[in-house]
């Protein structure tokens, strides 16, 4: 009654045009906008209902057994048993409805491109090469069936075992019969080929599709494996390289311009073990039968150092670090404005490189001060010798480290899971890891010994015949600082000052070429 009450008095809001809720009616003028509101129209079953139609569903293109063909074959000698005519036989073969690539255990309303077209189309009868065809679930086959039921559809299958005008018991048993079968089978394939890829994959071999990025695939005795493709292992290798140096062009995006996948998927490739020549099943590591050692899919592209050097390169980017401009000028970093405010790079309105105070005094063209730069540089420090650095001893491994640490924790958890020789073949694993663990702890030692060598080639000659990347070192390492002044300042616009590095002689050792 109360419900009737609140619908009549929306009926008199709509007759007098009152658009306000009222203290006393707050949800009246609410329903009553409801009744105003046009409702969707819901699907329209097609007008023309076709007179037949072919139903063919494949789940693997590789099944020559039930392949499109075979089906179609088998639906158009149906249709001819049952009387139907050259022409109408031929509309249904050449529009027939296709889900190709589909389980015959998903939901009807999943099959976009046949089933949901025949449940919208409702064709007169609908021919199936089997009732696996038509679904391997027992819910979905009562769903199609009660469908049909409704919509006055006859479902038949080629061979037989189905036809939906059957209402007696017996048809109606053996259907069901059928359709729990064919939902068994599908249980069964379903363990079957989860079983043969699991084979597979402590076999180290691909299972299928197409090879991940930078991987081919090729065939050794009939078995897919993972290869080495030469071109885009060293082109993987350079960008992880120029990713690893840091500073300009040492971004994500940058790094990623001149490979064939995005920044994202780069991202996931650096992020994931592919590289490692590893693969992820479910979000857990492929491993041997141990538990602990990773299958070995493919050759590495990078070792266990590089591979660690990249995952802290990519926390730092994470926190914030960035590439410099692409547009930075060459000095950018070593301009400061007399306000003490740092010079950034940019470009001016006409796209020439200067810089700009970040404070807001002003600007100066990169093409006045650089060439000032230089000039001082060889006035200053180009008749000294050219020391060379170099770096020697230091054993480094912190990534060997952190695999056995990584392996130490599978093979414990593991441990508590299993018992009898099982047991006793991961207490050994457990007590290689540890040998090993302790074998390179007792050799890891990164201390590095730095050698400065004299050279007997001058400053200018190595300015010379080095390029932009080469000087911008060397003005770094002479600690080039450029001070910009205003226009009219009595000193002059641009001071330049050289701050060398200072080396620590009680841990380097000096040596003069021979």
């Amino acid at each position: 009654m109360k419900k009737t009450t609140v619908l009549v008095a929306a009926a008199a809001v709509l007759s007098s045009g009152v658009t306000q809720a009222t203290p006393e009616h707050p949800r009246v003028v609410a329903i009553a906008r409801d009744l105003q509101t046009p409702a969707k129209a819901a699907p329209q079953p097609s007008a023309v209902r076709p007179e037949l139609a072919f139903s063919l569903r494949l789940s693997r293109a590789s099944d020559e057994s039930s392949s499109l063909d075979v089906q179609r074959r088998a639906c158009r000698a149906k249709a001819e048993a049952l009387g139907f005519d050259a022409e109408t036989i031929a509309a249904a073969d050449a529009n027939a409805y296709v889900d190709d690539g589909v389980s015959g255990g998903s939901a009807l309303e999943s099959r976009k491109r046949g089933m949901v077209r025949i449940m919208a189309d409702r064709p007169t009868v609908v021919i199936a090469w089997k009732l696996d065809r038509f679904a391997r679930s027992c819910r979905e086959f009562h769903k199609l069936m009660d469908w049909a039921d409704e919509n006055d559809v006859r479902l038949i299958t080629s061979d037989g075992m189905l036809d939906s005008t059957d209402k007696s018991g017996t048809g109606r048993m053996v259907a069901n019969i059928i359709a729990a079968v064919a939902e068994w089978e599908l249980g069964i394939i379903t363990d079957r080929s989860e079983a043969a890829h699991e084979e597979r994959r402590t076999q180290g071999r691909w299972i299928s599709g197409k090879a991940p990025f930078p991987y081919v695939m090729e065939r050794r005795d009939g078995k897919a494996y993972l290869a080495e493709d030469p071109e885009a292992f060293a082109l993987v290798r350079k960008q992880v390289d120029a990713l690893l140096k840091g500073g300009k062009g040492s971004s994500l995006a940058a790094t990623a311009g001149p490979l064939p996948i995005g920044r994202q998927q780069w991202r996931k490739l650096l992020r994931g073990v592919v590289l490692r020549g590893w693969r992820e099943h479910k979000g857990e590591l492929v491993t041997e039968a141990d538990g602990v050692t990773p299958v070995q899919f493919g050759p590495e592209v990078i070792d266990a150092t590089t591979y660690r050097r990249v995952q802290d390169r990519l926390k730092e980017l994470e926190a914030g670090e960035r590439a410099e401009r692409r547009d930075a000028p060459w000095l950018a970093g070593m301009v400061v404005c007399h306000c003490g405010a740092n010079m950034n790079g940019g470009l001016s309105s006409y796209k020439r490189a200067l810089y700009k105070c970040s404070g807001g005094c002003g600007s100066i063209m990169a093409d006045r001060i650089e060439p000032l730069v230089f000039t001082d540089f060889r006035d200053q420090h180009g008749d000294e010798p050219l020391y060379e650095v170099t770096y020697s001893g230091g054993i480094d491994h912190s990534a060997e480290l952190a695999d056995l640490t990584e392996a130490r924790a599978r093979v414990t958890t593991a441990v508590a899971k299993v018992n009898g020789p099982a047991l006793d073949t991961l207490v050994a694993k457990l007590n290689e890891i540890e040998a090993t663990y302790a074998r390179l702890q007792a050799e890891h030692d990164p201390e590095v010994t730095e050698t400065v060598t004299r050279t007997n080639t001058l400053l200018w000659e190595a300015w010379d015949a080095s390029g932009p990347d080469e000087r911008r070192v060397m003005l770094d390492a002479w600690g080039c600082k450029v001070t910009v002044y205003p226009a009219g300042h009595p000193g002059g616009r641009v001071t330049i000052a050289w701050q060398p590095v200072q080396r620590d002689t009680a841990t380097a050792d000096y040596e003069k070429a021979a």
